[in-house]
């Protein structure tokens, strides 16, 4: 296991890029870009925003990061940046949220949607690189966040966006190959034929609230996050979800490798644990005393595989 010290506060994202390097981000309003093999951050830019969500497009060109909104926004926007981190542009989109006003003269309290700005939780790049689809979510009760919408970017035309299908979306997830989505929403998770669509075939999900979702390379399945449980979805062929209960008491990140033998999730109170996917048998449990866990990546090699929390970021060997 190797700690990459650096960033001040908890680490909210990671992802690979596909020459293994590693970005970050997180609390302390930095990006950073790592060697993940010697530990060096080659490079930090200032986010100018807490970032709770960062994607490497497939080529390694394009840098995505995205989190909190500024003071007075009226829209959220995901900042994307060249691969030596200069900022080129933002990709902008509008959620709407009801807000109560008394009005005086009628002596009634009423509701209005207006734009406002969300918290993007979540970055994903098709594996061609030509879409980016964010997740964003809204303050909801128990401190925990509620699923509020995403938008998906056509990366060659920067006018062209769309919104996804729903208003209580939580995470997003790109198929290993092709244009197909997963989204999880509400007690539920839906597969997009294509970013464009609007509508795709639903499963039930055990709980409301569905953090994680990912493919798993070579094989017709998904795994979902949904509470301390994780489900196994066929996205293609109609099944019946199984169920896994972890070790986690909630669920928070999710990766597959990229051979798609094995399964990490991660989340609260801190372990990240290793499941074999076919058998759904738990391999092996770490505890990388990073505290309550919010991401988790494996390299393009499936050799390594990094992990953040509230209490740092580290690599570790996925030799089980």
């Amino acid at each position: 296991m190797l700690r990459l010290t650096g960033h001040k506060g908890d680490v909210r994202a990671v992802a690979f890029g596909p020459d293994g390097s590693l970005v970050s981000g997180g609390g302390d309003r930095t990006v950073r870009v790592w060697n993940p093999v010697t530990g060096e951050c080659r490079t930090t830019i200032k986010a100018g925003q807490v970032v709770y969500a960062v994607a490497v497009s497939p080529d390694g060109k394009t840098l995505a990061w995205a989190g909190r909104p500024t003071t007075g926004a009226v829209s959220s926007f995901v900042q994307l940046a060249d691969s030596t981190g200069k900022k080129t542009r933002k990709a902008e989109f509008v959620t709407f949220g009801v807000v109560a006003r008394w009005d005086a003269g009628s002596g009634t309290l009423r509701t209005e949607e207006e734009p406002m700005a969300r918290t993007v939780w979540g970055l994903a790049f098709s594996a061609d690189g030509k879409y980016l689809a964010a997740a964003v979510r809204k303050p909801g009760g128990a401190n925990i966040p509620d699923g509020a919408g995403g938008c998906c970017w056509v990366m060659q035309d920067k006018a062209k966006s769309h919104a996804l299908p729903g208003n209580d979306i939580y995470a997003v997830a790109f198929a290993p190959s092709g244009h197909a989505l997963a989204v999880t929403r509400e007690q539920s998770v839906m597969f997009l034929e294509r970013p464009e669509a609007t509508e795709g075939v639903t499963y039930p999900l055990s709980t409301s609230w569905s953090a994680a979702v990912a493919f798993i390379p070579g094989a017709a399945l998904t795994v979902v996050a949904s509470n301390s449980f994780l489900e196994f979805v066929n996205p293609i062929k109609r099944e019946k979800p199984t169920r896994l209960k972890t070790g986690c008491r909630t669920i928070i990140a999710l990766a597959a490798s990229p051979d798609g033998k094995t399964v990490l999730a991660g989340g609260r109170p801190g372990a990240v644990e290793v499941y074999d996917s076919k058998s759904l048998k738990k391999l092996t449990e770490y505890d990388f005393k990073i505290g309550g866990v919010h991401a988790l990546a494996f390299a393009p090699d499936g050799l390594t595989f990094a992990a953040a929390g509230d209490d740092g970021l580290v690599v570790c060997d996925a030799t089980v």
